[in-house]
């Protein structure tokens, strides 16, 4: 008899090969996914704290005087609670990130609602209110989407 020269793999080999790499992809892929989600969210949230910052240290410039600005959040008044300044002071990319004039009240201060782009990078993010009072800001998910 001849003998067989055994050169490659088997069709048996190379499915059971096949069978494990999906395996691990089925498995894997949602859990990359995942890390990208969490990312984005923190991403966001960090944007929206930056703002919060941006905001409280626009009022510390304009009380202490070292701006004209008058948009200092103890200052304001019916007029409404301007945002042309904040997203400058926080340095946040405007593509992907808007920040609506706010409403004023007596009792709660400023209230500005932050809110993700439809094209940006944090399109499936939560919009945020974030309200601020003379002692400081805070933000909370907005009510209305």
């Amino acid at each position: 008899m001849k003998k067989m020269d055994k050169k490659g793999f088997t069709l048996i080999e190379l499915l059971a090969v096949i069978v494990i790499l999906a395996i691990i992809m089925v498995i894997a892929v949602p859990q990359i996914l995942n890390v990208i989600d969490k990312s984005r969210e923190s991403a966001w949230n960090s944007n929206v704290k930056m703002i919060e910052e941006a905001i409280e240290t626009n009022e510390a410039l304009i009380t202490t005087n070292m701006t004209t600005e008058n948009g200092a959040v103890s200052v304001l008044s019916e007029t409404g609670c301007k945002s042309a300044n904040i997203t400058k002071m926080a340095d946040i990319d405007t593509t992907a990130t808007t920040i609506a004039d706010g409403n004023y009240a007596a009792a709660t201060g400023c209230k500005f609602k932050v809110s993700p782009t439809a094209n940006g990078n944090f399109k499936n993010q939560a919009a945020q209110d974030i309200t601020c009072t003379a002692s400081g800001c805070s933000h909370t998910a907005s009510a209305t989407e």
